[in-house]
């Protein structure tokens, strides 16, 4: 029988509130790679140069090749290759801006195709290609991933469920010590490896209590607001499309900002990433320039139209 008398645990329920209907739920983009890998068993995968190193771990434990290719201003590859036998092309659906472009490459690449939606949750799977995103970059979950495959796969149960995760960050925060909770926040990072388990039964249920539609509406005003007070003179103007949510408002300058001068004002805009800096290839001139003067400006539902006009002003005197 069950525990009969003790301490209480948290009192949460299954809430109302579904967005993705998903292959797997997993409990890391990289743990979705990883599966996909897997699963698919490629010769060759060609990788994006601008993207983070945790993209490569799955590669590493599966001993899978991979081929850097280059990006271009719009953020799509400058050559497209033809895929040999058991090749496979990873694009990343950058900001949920390139929903559009993605779903060209999976016309043309098929189950051939794997879709990188890290940077965009809110984009579902089309039955034709492989995709993957990550909820806690989105979400105050500790960790999640939802794992589309393409129409007529079978996939392999994943029954372990992911029990290793910290929560600490998530309280401090809720309770207004976002500094505080910044050394877990990290550490619950490296727990997010690319074991294949399930996402945790925690993250389940705080995602079923997140109103989408609203978190949806809220990212797209923001994004707008943005816009409009730096669109004139941003570099990298890319189309708001009709469904996409974005992850951040990417905005690039001509003038290099130095991030620590908005840190300073609580103004927190990560660097994505200083992996593509510190890799030895002597190319992909344009990968590193963007990784140097991109700003990726928080647009997400904490953030009413009040905080994104103080946050513009800040921005505004370093420009």
């Amino acid at each position: 029988m069950k525990e009969f008398g003790g301490y209480f645990g948290l009192e949460l329920h299954q809430g109302p509130y579904a967005y993705h209907q998903a292959s797997l739920a997993l409990k890391s983009g990289r743990a979705s790679l990883h599966y996909i890998l897997n699963y698919t068993k490629p010769s060759t995968v060609y990788v994006p140069y601008y993207t983070c190193d945790a993209l490569l771990e799955p590669f590493a434990l599966t001993n899978t090749t991979y081929k850097f290719y280059e990006i271009n201003e719009l953020l799509e590859p400058v050559t497209l290759p033809v895929l040999g036998d058991n090749e496979y092309f990873i694009y990343i659906n950058y900001f949920d801006l390139k929903r559009d472009f993605s779903n060209q490459l999976s016309a043309r690449y098929g189950d051939k195709l794997i879709i990188d939606c890290t940077q965009a949750f809110f984009m579902k799977g089309n039955g034709q290609s492989w995709l993957f995103n990550s909820c806690r970059k989105f979400f105050g979950t500790p960790d999640g991933s939802y794992l589309y495959a393409p129409a007529g796969k079978t996939l392999p149960a994943v029954d372990e469920l992911n029990e290793h995760y910290l929560t600490e960050h998530l309280l401090k925060r809720f309770n207004g010590h976002t500094n505080d909770g910044y050394a877990d926040f990290t550490v619950n990072e490296t727990y997010c490896d690319s074991t294949v388990l399930q996402m945790s039964k925690l993250s389940g249920y705080l995602l079923s209590h997140i109103d989408y539609q609203a978190v949806i509406e809220k990212r797209r005003s923001n994004y707008k607001t943005f816009q409009q007070a730096f669109g004139s003179i941003n570099t990298i103007n890319l189309d708001l499309a009709d469904g996409a949510v974005p992850m951040f408002y990417p905005f690039l300058t001509k003038k290099l900002i130095d991030k620590r001068s908005l840190h300073q004002q609580n103004i927190f805009v990560p660097t994505l990433w200083n992996d593509v800096l510190i890799r030895l290839e002597n190319e992909y001139a344009f990968e590193k320039d963007f990784t140097n003067r991109l700003i990726p400006l928080p647009i997400d539902h904490r953030y009413q139209e009040e905080d994104i006009q103080l946050a513009i002003t800040a921005i505004s005197k370093l420009l």
